[in-house]
């Protein structure tokens, strides 16, 4: 086994794409997303990433970061994928990450893996406990019919596009961006939400490579904006993604939420997409309970592992 560090050239993202696609065929890798994700990093934190080789073949990819969307003093996330064929490298990798990962005396490590991928297992043997999970659901927009669900909109309220809206005008996107942090303090979830400060949100949303501003709607009561849901294009084929989705409280139980969803799903089937993703925290009833009512259809669950304290294997 040889061990590389990543050296962010486009050779080795194209590396550690097909290294994933290897290991989780089901889950495609955006390479798009994952520069991003890499470019738009706080300068503080902590990112390393290695390739692994064996017999000359890259077979595994393996990397400790702050975590991304919920940084916290202290933690790391940690991830590693190996092909089929590579399985019984795990020991090495682990204790590789484990050495290089020790200086940064971490309080807890974290993971997120799908629960029916070896690195679930391997990693409760490590000492690992789950926290948390969320699922991934899946909705053919063949099979769909929206007739049912339809309801007539309050009269004071309009749904828009951001991109019929200054979406681009800073005024605008404070505003937004208040909305957006107001519903997220409000998404059920086992662990608190970190929010991200404005300059950073702006940079890793709006400039997000997969923003679909004409599929990015909000539920508008004259100018106030009070809520949203919004899609992005996807590297699957005929897919699009959903993120956020949410309504003020003032403005709930007025089926502004259903509308905004049914809305989007219109959009994404003019858009050409047959297929919608989304993802909610298991804890979340009321988003789950729309989306299997639309006719979701729940995959494994993604979990979140925590080992908390950090403890080097003797030897």
């Amino acid at each position: 086994m040889h061990i590389h560090p990543f050296d962010f050239s486009e050779a080795h993202y194209r590396v550690y794409a097909a290294v994933r696609e290897a290991a989780h065929p089901e889950v495609l890798l955006d390479i798009a997303v994952l520069k991003h994700l890499d470019q738009t990093r706080a300068q503080s934190d902590v990112l390393e990433r290695f390739l692994v080789e064996q017999g000359g073949q890259a077979v595994g990819v393996m990397e400790f970061a702050t975590p991304y969307y919920d940084p916290k003093p202290g933690a790391l996330e940690v991830r590693y994928h190996l092909r089929p064929e590579a399985h019984s490298l795990e020991d090495a990798v682990w204790g590789f990450l484990m050495e290089r990962l020790a200086p940064h005396s971490p309080k807890e490590l974290l993971a997120q893996v799908r629960e029916d991928w070896p690195e679930y297992r391997y990693l409760l043997a490590q000492g690992f406990a789950e926290v948390e999970r969320r699922w991934e659901s899946v909705l053919d927009l063949h099979g769909f019919d929206p007739a049912p669900f339809e309801r007539p909109l309050p009269p004071e309220m309009a749904l828009r596009p951001l991109s019929e809206l200054p979406w681009q005008e800073e005024g605008f996107q404070r505003a937004l961006y208040a909305l957006e942090t107001s519903l997220l303090q409000d998404v059920p979830s086992t662990e608190p939400i970190n929010l991200w400060p404005f300059e950073v949100w702006q940079e890793r949303t709006l400039n997000d490579p997969n923003l679909l501003p004409e599929g990015y709607f909000l539920a508008l009561q004259g100018e106030q904006m009070v809520g949203v849901t919004m899609l992005f294009k996807s590297s699957r084929p005929q897919t699009l993604r959903t993120g956020l989705t949410g309504v003020l409280r003032s403005h709930r139980r007025r089926g502004l939420a259903l509308a905004l969803k049914l809305r989007a799903l219109e959009f994404a089937r003019r858009y050409g997409a047959r297929y919608i993703r989304t993802a909610n925290h298991q804890i979340n009833r009321p988003m789950l309970a729309i989306n299997e009512a639309l006719g979701f259809i729940k995959e494994p669950a993604t979990v979140l592992l925590r080992l908390n304290p950090v403890r080097q294997k003797p030897g």
